[in-house]
């Protein structure tokens, strides 16, 4: 398989992959790759196969690799080390060209009349053997994106888009994922309230729920509670719960691990107050109330720009593109962002179609390139 796709202009790819749902960490259970006349499905699990002589492949540049939402496929490949080039993603010119998404799937069956059984998506891929269903669910997924691409890349240049993915495409590609982890622990809403040794304290609960999870192969919800650490690190008497809203694993419930979970507070909090944290201040400060005025302040400014710019400027792209495609080229965050005078995310392209439309409208806009 290697040696034919090696010679190939182009090969379509797409993973099936498990992420902390039914076993630990972020985890490739199979791997579709097709060319015009012929579709692969690959193991990775299987022992006889080391998934990472296709690596070579994805990241040979005079390869083309057609895919459609690839997001969290490529996450994926970074994660194992393998950082693929020269990908398009399908979508991308979906989005431009004004579909809905909704998922690869109701795209074929728009563009090509071609109905595809989804029922599998969200089937455990850990299993073996993999079911017929599974099997023709994955190649599904992989072996009309030639014939997709063909279509696409037609009404792209019948709409002068041309650049426009050429710019998508090199965005996406050059984002690092190398650094992000196989499940978010942490969201900013749970630091709330929270004082700097609480949170140490959490944050050392939650590492040993980690290994636990790692340790017995499961997922770290399935291990202990979340929502039930954050309470037990603000107030330890929370362990006369500890049967009722922890949700640990019958193995788990006992007063032995009560006590060892006790004693990693205990720990925890010294090491805390060792380290100079404090026992009052909280990790997010409450802000003062001139504080709460100046950003009321800025959002109204900022909601006053995108009502009365940005807003008149999106309809005037609903008008030339469509509802679909607007929200692509001009949705509420990157409003939202271009108002408060942040341009980091304004491809270049966006940049010269809004500035197009703010001198039709006769609008005062600045736009800084990056």
């Amino acid at each position: 398989m290697v040696e034919r796709l090696s010679n190939e202009r182009s090969i379509a790819v797409d993973l099936e992959f498990d992420k902390n749902r039914y076993r630990y960490g972020f985890t490739m259970c199979l791997m579709q790759l097709a060319v015009e006349d012929e579709c692969f499905i690959v193991d990775p699990l299987s022992d006889d196969i080391d998934i990472s002589i296709v690596f070579p492949i994805m990241e040979n540049p005079e390869i083309l690799k057609l895919a459609f939402e690839f997001g969290e496929d490529i996450r994926l490949f970074h994660h194992l080390g393998c950082k693929p080039k020269n990908v398009f993603d399908l979508s991308i010119a979906t989005k431009l060209l004004d579909y809905s998404q909704v998922s690869l799937g109701s795209i074929l069956a728009q563009l090509l009349d071609i109905e595809t059984d989804k029922s599998s998506q969200k089937s455990n891929w850990f299993q073996r053997p993999l079911s017929d269903k599974q099997i023709r669910y994955a190649a599904d997924d992989v072996r009309y994106l030639h014939q997709l691409e063909s279509l696409l890349n037609e009404r792209i240049a019948a709409r002068k888009m041309n650049d426009w993915v050429m710019e998508e495409r090199e965005v996406f590609e050059n984002q690092n994922f190398e650094s992000t982890e196989s499940s978010n622990h942490f969201k900013t809403r749970d630091m709330d309230g929270m004082t700097e040794v609480e949170w140490f304290v959490f944050e050392q609960l939650i590492a040993f729920r980690e290994e636990l999870a790692e340790a017995s192969n499961k997922p770290s919800y399935q291990v202990l509670d979340k929502d039930y650490l954050l309470t037990l690190a603000k107030n330890k008497s929370a362990i006369s719960s500890f049967y009722m809203e922890s949700k640990a694993p019958k193995k788990l419930l006992n007063e032995a691990f009560k006590v060892r979970l006790l004693d990693i507070i205990k720990r925890s909090k010294d090491k805390a107050i060792q380290s100079g944290l404090s026992m009052t201040s909280l990790v997010n400060p409450r802000l003062s109330k001139e504080e709460m005025e100046e950003i009321k302040a800025k959002k109204r400014e900022k909601d006053t720009i995108v009502a009365n710019t940005f807003k008149p400027i999106q309809q005037r792209i609903k008008e030339d593109f469509g509802d679909n495609a607007a929200v692509y080229l001009l949705g509420n965050k990157l409003m939202n962002e271009l108002a408060s005078g942040i341009y980091s995310n304004l491809r270049h392209y966006k940049r010269e179609l809004i500035l197009n439309y703010a001198q039709e409208l006769k609008f005062n806009v600045s736009l800084p390139v990056n």
